[in-house]
């Protein structure tokens, strides 16, 4: 049985229906791309590999990559004019690019970002610091927008996170905030056992005392109102939603 007692945990468990991202590495020779890819190792990423640049743009353009990886030397073609050429294609202007070179002097960082690039990183940085630079930049350009979150639906119960409302057989239910809050959490993983001192970190926060009794009181309304079937009691330890 799967317990939810930390973010960590639940986190993880989300982190399997996350999208993998795909980034493109432009370096003069192979050797370039394998240090920046042994800095990536820890992540789930897939990468393309390009060392012969001539047709880059073109190749961006098939690939359709998440993020590019530029050396600023490279093969056949300068990376500062491809970051140029990218900005001013409408279909791949807005594509996160970042430079990892080489050269990490001012006027060419400078030259980089006048040219449209996200971040430039110097390859003499620790492995960690470019692992976590090309992370944040992911969450930048990909989580900016959240979107409209769907709405939820187990046989004849419906929740609207938006609206905040939750329908039984198409009828609203009135439930206090904290019994939202209380299913919002369990049927966030449906089948998962969520731990009392998480649910009560997570409900009521860690600025205010609250006993167990306090989810048990709000265990019992909940199950009134949904049906005791839905919300499972996992004793000593905590609850569960079952659809």
């Amino acid at each position: 049985m799967e317990y939810i007692s930390s973010d960590k945990q639940f986190m993880e468990s989300k982190n399997q229906e996350n999208r993998r991202f795909h980034l493109l590495i432009a370096d003069k020779d192979k050797l370039g791309i394998d240090g920046t890819v042994k800095a990536l190792k820890t992540e789930n990423y897939k990468i393309t590999e390009v060392v012969k640049s001539k047709e880059l743009i073109a190749f961006i353009k098939k690939e359709k990559p998440d993020l590019v990886l530029l050396e600023v030397d490279l093969q056949e073609a300068d990376g500062i004019e491809i970051c140029w050429d990218l900005r001013a294609d409408e279909n791949l202007s807005k594509l996160p690019i970042v430079f990892i070179s080489d050269r990490s002097d001012d006027f060419t960082q400078i030259a980089a970002f006048e040219a449209g690039a996200d971040d430039f990183i110097s390859k003499s940085s620790r492995s960690r610091l470019i692992g976590n630079k090309i992370k944040a930049i992911l969450r930048r350009c990909y989580d900016k927008e959240e979107a409209p979150k769907e709405i939820k639906k187990f046989g004849n119960i419906e929740i609207d996170e938006e609206q905040v409302v939750i329908f039984k057989k198409g009828e609203p239910l009135k439930l206090s905030k904290k019994e939202f809050q209380l299913v919002l959490l369990l049927t966030s993983r449906p089948g998962k056992v969520f731990k009392r001192n998480y649910i009560l970190l997570k409900v009521w926060g860690d600025d205010i005392i609250v006993g167990d009794r306090n989810i048990d009181t709000h265990i019992k309304k909940i199950r009134k109102k949904l049906g005791k079937q839905h919300i499972e009691t996992v004793r000593g330890i905590g609850y569960k939603f079952i659809p």
